[in-house]
């Protein structure tokens, strides 16, 4: 038996270890980066960096001005996208609902808090914009991961959570939690230019994900046949 026809069945073995657009089997590997994309998501939460951004403003007596401000962004939706990607619609959602569950009954895992009473907090919009952004970007990555299917759906994932917050403050002003006058200034610090931030960092991560993925589908694959590893090793 030539060496070449040995290497090419060991390929062929290796291979059943690289992801490969298959959907997210359930097994205990799946389960465990579950239970790890939980914890990136509340890690995400409660990280902030400082980012220098452009900002222009107009002066009367002087026109426009160019300056650099910095803002404080928390890559809370990125890392979501990232997650949507890693595991899917199902499981992604899972993740979700651990986190809403855990965030309402057992631990203020929540920005400035938690407990059933942050339904009133105008954050909460954002974070019912995650389901929206498992269905549109989880579909869409189910049909199809090409570099246009991750433009489109990373970017849709992206503004359905952003527009899904600020729909969330304005039914917040119509039920007389928060004045009418805060639902722009809320809008414009949670999105403003964070929105961009999100959409650039969400497509890099969606890009990458390939890479990324393969590392961990190792885990969440199912053990492979013994059977049929034997017969290809004869």
């Amino acid at each position: 038996m030539s060496m070449a026809i040995i290497n090419k069945r060991y390929r062929d073995i290796f291979e059943e270890y690289i992801y490969k657009n298959q959907q997210t089997p359930l097994t205990i590997g799946t389960l465990a980066v579950c239970a790890f994309c939980f914890l990136l998501l509340i890690i995400a939460t409660f990280t902030e960096t400082s980012i220098p951004t452009p900002h222009i403003s107009y002066d009367s007596i002087y026109g426009l001005n160019f300056s650099t401000k910095i803002l404080n962004y928390t890559p809370r939706i990125p890392v979501m996208i990232f997650i949507i990607y890693l595991l899917g619609r199902n499981y992604s959602m899972l993740v979700f609902f651990t986190y809403l569950i855990v965030g309402f009954f057992v631990w203020p895992i929540f920005v400035f808090g938690g407990g059933l009473s942050y339904i009133q907090n105008y954050l909460f919009g954002y974070f019912l914009g995650f389901i929206f952004a498992i269905f549109i970007t989880g579909g869409l990555l189910s049909i199809s991961q090409n570099f246009k299917a991750k433009l489109i759906s990373g970017s849709l994932g992206v503004i359905s959570i952003h527009l899904c917050g600020f729909l969330y403050c304005v039914i917040l002003a119509l039920f007389g939690v928060i004045g009418f006058n805060m639902v722009l200034p809320i809008a414009h610090i949670i999105s403003g230019s964070n929105i961009i931030y999100d959409l650039l960092f969400s497509i890099i991560v969606l890009l990458i994900g390939p890479y990324i993925k393969n590392v961990f589908w190792v885990c969440m694959k199912p053990k492979p046949d013994k059977k049929k590893k034997l017969e290809k090793l004869k």
